[in-house]
């Protein structure tokens, strides 16, 4: 471990030579490493851009026309402690690790239809009393996969992308579908994917299977008990005045499913939408689906909603923004009437209502106002507080994983608990990041009855990103 570290605390500290040198319009680096485009810096005025500390080998020409490779990477330090891990269920000590994490990528362009991306993976939890994914991942390969730009309007820019291989996938607010930043291993997915725009609209159309991690070397492959399909829409305006708007289909199948009426093959469809926009001061991001299905013998039906809103305003020289969510999702209310009716998140953020990450949206109410203050435009303090319920007390307590918590079905009392959050978030320069936060949990009687207690979990992680 300590020559990994070594390395981290090495390039964290060329950070001051990039911010001397990084120019102000230099762009950010984008969450989805592939989204990123370094052909600013090609041509014969290229020494002109070239700025970063790390140009030379964002844009490598490689003699032929539009051919090039881009490297890049990044290198993440991250501490946890929980007082009680999942509530402390069952009789859980407590457990404080380091999660360590690179990330090495090479982005090769053949011309302007051809593109292969291959991403590499180190993660490791040290000190984690059971080190498993996603906290740990040796060595593999996060991502690879090939571009191909089909001949359709016989422009290369604005014909659709067929992609082939293992790729992350973010859609919308990553409520459904998110990379699961927290904790260490990004989620991918092994399978085919055709995208484009159409005038300002831009369409999705997918065919996967979850990777299934294992913590050893290059031993990570297609999770065969799963299978997820959709088609994600994404147009600039709709009926809300200042508003876009997604529209989907998401399928999933599992054939090892697990709820509180027990396991069983699950196939999931879910349609719904979404509604994000600003105006003035406000601004809103809004979503509602419906799914429908079966578990087993039993027919699926169950709903999902969730609102952001918030108002932007200045206190003194800081900018600030006071905001609430509101978030429900159904759950099974009698066990026995040959129905199931638990939301299924399928891909969600594990740190969904905050870094935590205790609590999912399954069979939950939830009502979170917040408030984020930027004394910098480069620092950014929150302050958000929980208060949960379950949607029925029919169906159990739902973890962020989508787990059941034994002992929680059908006991009397849908208030689950609050859960008050202290974030801090950094951006020292085009580099480095450095975030950290707290999170207190009060549990309810349903949690406690079960052997759940309070719970305090603290963060600290510093990112160097190239």
């Amino acid at each position: 471990m300590a020559h990994h570290h070594a390395l981290a605390l090495a390039l964290i500290a060329l950070s001051g030579a990039a911010l001397a040198q990084a120019p102000a319009d230099a762009p950010a680096y984008k969450f989805l490493r592939y989204d990123e485009d370094y052909r600013y810096l090609q041509g014969a005025g290229a020494d002109a851009t070239r700025h970063d500390l790390w140009d030379p080998v964002k844009y490598i020409p490689l003699g032929a026309p539009d051919t090039y490779l881009s490297l890049g990477g990044e290198i993440r330090e991250r501490f946890e402690n929980y007082s009680a891990p999942n509530f402390g269920t069952p009789g859980r000590e407590a457990d404080g690790y380091l999660l360590h994490r690179i990330l090495l990528h090479a982005d090769l362009h053949a011309g302007q239809r051809f593109r292969a991306f291959l991403q590499l993976g180190n993660q490791l939890a040290a000190g984690k009393d059971v080190a498993l994914p996603p906290y740990e991942d040796r060595l593999d390969l996060q991502q690879a996969f090939v571009d191909a730009r089909l001949p359709v309007s016989g422009t290369a820019a604005e014909d659709p992308t067929l992609r082939l291989g293992r790729q992350e996938m973010a859609f919308g607010s990553q409520r459904l579908v998110s990379v699961r930043d927290a904790p260490n291993v990004r989620r991918a997915f092994d399978g085919v994917r055709l995208g484009g725009q159409a005038s300002d609209v831009r369409i999705d159309a997918f065919a996967t299977r979850p990777v299934l991690l294992k913590a050893g070397n290059f031993d990570d492959h297609p999770n065969h008990a799963q299978g997820f399909w959709g088609v994600y829409t994404t147009l600039p305006h709709s009926f809300v005045p200042a508003s876009g708007v997604d529209l989907y289909y998401l399928g999933f199948e599992n054939s090892r499913a697990l709820f509180s009426i027990g396991p069983g093959v699950e196939r999931r469809h879910s349609v719904g939408g979404r509604i994000f926009g600003s105006h003035g001061r406000w601004d809103w991001d809004w979503e509602a689906l419906a799914q429908f299905g079966s578990f087993g013998q039993q027919d699926l039906r169950a709903w999902g909603f969730s609102t952001d809103t918030g108002y932007a305003f200045a206190m003194g020289g800081w900018k600030a923004r006071t905001g609430i969510k509101a978030t429900a999702g159904s759950g099974d209310k009698d066990p026995g009437d040959g129905r199931l009716g638990t939301y299924g998140g399928l891909f969600p953020k594990l740190a969904y209502f905050n870094q935590a990450g205790l609590v999912g949206a399954s069979n939950v109410v939830d009502l979170q106002p917040s408030l984020t203050l930027r004394p910098t435009a480069s620092l950014r303090l929150t302050v958000s507080w929980d208060f949960i319920w379950r949607q029925t007390t029919g169906d159990a307590v739902y973890t962020a994983t989508a787990v059941p918590i034994a002992g929680t079905a059908g006991r009397p009392g849908r208030y689950t608990g609050s859960q008050l959050a202290f974030d801090v978030l950094w951006q020292v320069d085009r580099h480095v990041t450095v975030n950290a936060g707290l999170v207190h949990v009060e549990v309810a009687p349903v949690l406690r009855t079960a052997g759940g207690r309070n719970t305090n979990f603290t963060y600290l992680s510093a990112a160097y990103t190239f």
